[in-house]
């Protein structure tokens, strides 16, 4: 069993951690194991445990508080003056309820309406809440002697503390809203991925809103269980349980970056607190020492949700495979380099990503790299960067082994991801300079010398892009060309290019292909990767072709064809990409009049029929997305109209209508959640009873959903985040047709996935379009737009320029978003 493994079952390796504690506290000091002190521990865990329940919520949502300890202490004190003024525990309890939730509605306001920062909000609330409990108090302790209010904390049933049954309830709650109901979900969608939980309509203002309400409302309980146990309430009462909160809730595998969390996990870890809390104090430590062997458990507990961190840090010994021999070593290029992978193997836990892996890459030649969704692309790029370490196999450089990050690092090894790795709050020479900044004498950072390279490079380029402005602030492609120009600016003598083209309009493109042979004409290798045929028969010497993490084979493009390839890819013959198929027209579901967002759209009208196709076609930037998301109702419309089966589109209206964005990892898919509850994620909005999820009607639909979409692997507790970029998008496409729309809006859907998975995403549209559904697809992709569109309404400068019948050719399209024939709208 691997490491990584082994650490999967946290909750397990927690209570393992609990035995043994128990277990060494209790040889240290017998008392320890008497019964007066466990159910003492018992007492004490129980109230960090109610409230870290609440806590993992709010963390799962991607937030978090640091109020609770002041919420509990001012709602103790809300319930003593209270219980004080009326002698009434009822009223007592309803005043901590209400004090509770007040605090909490504060937290959820400003964090999830106005948008504030969660720790500078609760940071405040927790300063607010501590000055309410000591003004209203009087800095003194309110003494209660109500049975009722001491019950909860004072009582036992048997041997067992009600505040531990309590506490037990508590958990239940929990567990059944966050796995059992349509607002768990969306607390987890929120976390996982807060704007595609926006996207699929899922509330999330109201989301965040609520969970911190739900944070006060658990705080107060908690204050009820404490003035239970005291006798009194008490303004200094919670200091610092905040901090054990969160500990039990992080040591328990809730990820602060948000969309995971285990409540059995915050449990263990609430108990784990109280012992070694207990334990350190028997043993008469210090308090201090008790704060850093807490925060030992803290770290230690990330480390164990991060196991690759672990993995990372092990010496890992692969396979050798055979040295190059002499006459290999002497056919490098003069004055050039030469890298060779020589039976390269990636193994993962339960998966061999890449085995036997072998083929070169010399100075001045472009290499194609083909290959589906999860065929180990990815991992080869790795590989190559020194990010993976291969466990079988070896990678040579001019003839010497590459081993070790130092080793990659000064290989002139340089990546183009596709997806960027720039920061939008840098500017544009800042970004160039990312990790190699030059530093003057003083050792301060040379911005004359930043800014010299930089204009240099973009000019050498000829990039229109003005070096001083922010990232942010440029197009999708310039951002592109930008990560392309600092990868030219470093000392690399090969480049990998993955999906390099899939943000770049169609000018931007030809600047790239310019761009690559001029680096191959100074000496640069190029291993490109792409799921465009035409751009590897065009740019491409030879084609390296990996199928299920398995070098498949290699041949030059000069003397190869489109259909071998992609037989060598999927391993079947794939007759058309882009099916055509005809289906009777039903009525008109979308008319669009002079539509205008005010902003980049200013005037399209286009109609569209039930069982018919119509491909938006255009420049990038022509406002061909901008339609989508107006008919979507995800933009407001300045001016013009949406008519939808005939009615005016309102707010709201738009049940029969879905939206599959351009960027699937931004408003797709939530990546933490499994593939069954993003399939769902939608549907469960109109089939549940009274907010509970039917979870036999949930798991049907995602087998049914992975059956007909062709999700591979079909595993539905599988995070779409570990699926290839193919698997990811039919995941996407499949939450929204669960629903049975009428209308389907795809922006882009076939960028970034397989030539086998674009096949296989058509059949599913062409089935969609033939029981009657309206489909309306933009698409960069020319021969996407032609094979499968019944008619083409081409965009330019955010106006509807022409419309186009099928058979038309590319040169008909390209004239049209050009302007050529477009009345009243001047060409680029």
């Amino acid at each position: 069993m691997s490491l990584a493994r082994f650490f999967r079952g946290n909750e397990a390796i927690l209570f393992g951690l609990l035995v043994l504690a128990v277990a060494v506290f209790g040889m240290i000091d017998a008392r320890f194991l008497s019964a007066s002190n466990l159910l003492s521990i018992a007492q004490q865990s129980a109230i960090i445990a109610i409230v870290a329940f609440a806590m993992t919520a709010v963390i799962i949502s991607r937030g978090i508080d640091i109020s609770v300890g002041s919420t509990l202490a001012a709602s103790g004190i809300a319930a003593g003056l209270a219980y004080a003024a009326t002698g009434s525990a009822a009223l007592a309890f309803l005043a901590a309820m209400a004090m509770g939730a007040a605090l909490g509605a504060v937290n959820g306001g400003l964090i999830g309406l106005a948008g504030v920062s969660p720790f500078i909000t609760t940071l405040a609330t927790m300063a607010l809440a501590r000055g309410l409990a000591l003004s209203l108090s009087g800095s003194s302790s309110i003494p209660v002697s109500d049975p009722l209010l001491l019950f909860l904390g004072s009582a036992r049933i048997g041997i067992v503390p009600v505040s531990v049954i309590f506490a037990v309830i508590c958990l239940a709650v929990w567990w059944f809203l966050l796995n059992r109901t349509v607002y768990g979900r969306w607390v987890f969608a929120v976390g996982g991925n807060p704007t595609a939980a926006a996207a699929t309509r899922i509330p999330v203002r109201w989301v965040q809103f609520s969970v911190y309400v739900l944070s006060g409302v658990f705080a107060a309980m908690g204050a009820i269980v404490a003035l239970g146990r005291l006798g009194s309430a008490q303004p200094l009462a919670g200091t610092g349980l905040e901090f054990s909160a969160i500990t039990a809730a992080i040591i328990g595998g809730t990820k602060l970056s948000g969309g995971s969390g285990s409540l059995a996990g915050t449990a263990i870890g609430a108990i784990l607190l109280g012992v070694i809390n207990t334990g350190l104090s028997f043993m008469q430590v210090p308090q201090i020492v008790i704060y850093f062997v807490t925060a030992g458990l803290v770290l230690i507990a990330v480390l164990l949700s991060q196991p690759e961190s672990l993995v990372a840090l092990l010496p890992r010994r692969g396979k050798a495979a055979p040295r190059a021999d002499t006459a290999e070593q002497e056919a490098i290029p003069a004055g050039g380099h030469r890298i060779e992978l020589r039976g390269l193997g990636k193994i993962f836990p339960g998966v061999k990503a890449l085995d036997g892996v072998t083929f070169r890459l010399r100075s001045g030649e472009v290499v194609g790299l083909a290959g589906e969704n999860g065929a180990g692309k990815s991992t080869l790029v790795k590989c190559l960067s020194g990010i993976y370490i291969p466990d079988e196999g070896e990678i040579l450089l001019d003839g010497n082994l590459l081993r070790g990050s130092a080793a990659f690092e000064h290989a002139g090894i340089s990546v183009i991801h596709q997806h960027f790795s720039l920061s939008p709050d840098l500017t544009v020479v800042e970004n160039m300079f990312l990790g190699r900044e030059p530093r003057t004498r003083l050792g301060l950072l040379d911005r004359r010398r930043m800014l010299a390279e930089t204009r240099r490079i973009l000019t050498d380029l000829d990039l229109d892009i003005d070096a001083t402005a922010p990232l942010g602030l440029l197009t999708v492609g310039e951002q592109q060309m930008v990560e392309i120009a600092r990868a030219v600016l470093s000392d690399a003598w090969m480049f990998i290019m993955d999906e390099p083209t899939s943000a770049l309009s169609h000018r931007e493109r030809d600047r790239l292909y310019e761009i690559i042979e001029m680096l191959r004409k100074r000496g640069a290798g190029i291993l490109y990767i792409s799921h465009k045929m035409e751009e590897i028969f065009t740019q491409c010497d030879r084609v390296v072709v990996l199928r299920d993490g398995v070098f498949v084979g290699e041949r030059p493009v000069a003397d190869t064809d489109e259909p071998e390839i992609i037989s060598m890819m999927v391993g079947r013959e794939i007759a058309d990409v882009f099916p055509h198929r005809a289906a009777p027209l039903g009525e008109i579901a979308v008319e669009v009049a002079g539509l205008c967002d005010g902003k980049r759209l200013k005037h399209a009208d286009l109609v569209l029929r039930e069982g018919e196709i119509v491909a938006l076609a255009g420049l990038m930037g022509s406002g061909r997305s901008e339609v989508l998301r107006c008919i979507a109702g995800l933009s407001e419309v300045a001016s013009g109209s949406v008519r939808l089966f005939g009615r005016e589109a309102g707010q709201g209206s738009r049940d029969d209508v879905v939206y599959i964005p351009e960027d699937r990892h931004l408003e797709g898919f939530v990546g933490p959640m499994s593939v069954r509850d993003n399939l769902g994620l939608a549907w469960i909005s109109g089939f549940n009873r009274m907010g509970v999820i039917s979870m036999r009607g949930l798991d049907a639909l995602a087998r049914e959903q992975i059956d007909a979409l062709g999700v591979r692997p079909p595993q539905p507790g599988k995070a779409v985040g570990q699926l290839s970029g193919g698997n990811q998008q039919k995941v996407v496409i499949g939450k929204w047709l669960a629903t049975s729309p009428r209308v389907v809006l795809l922006d882009e859907p076939t960028r970034g996935v397989d030539v086998g998975a674009k096949s296989e995403l058509h059949r599913l549209i062409a089935d969609l379009k033939q029981t009657g559904v309206a489909i309306l697809m933009v698409s960069s992709e020319l021969p996407e737009v032609l094979g499968v569109a019944d008619r083409i309404v081409v965009m330019a400068e955010g106006r509807t320029a022409g419309e186009l019948p099928r058979g038309a050719t590319e040169e008909d399209v390209m004239n049209l978003a050009f302007g050529s024939d477009a009345s009243g709208v001047a060409a680029e």
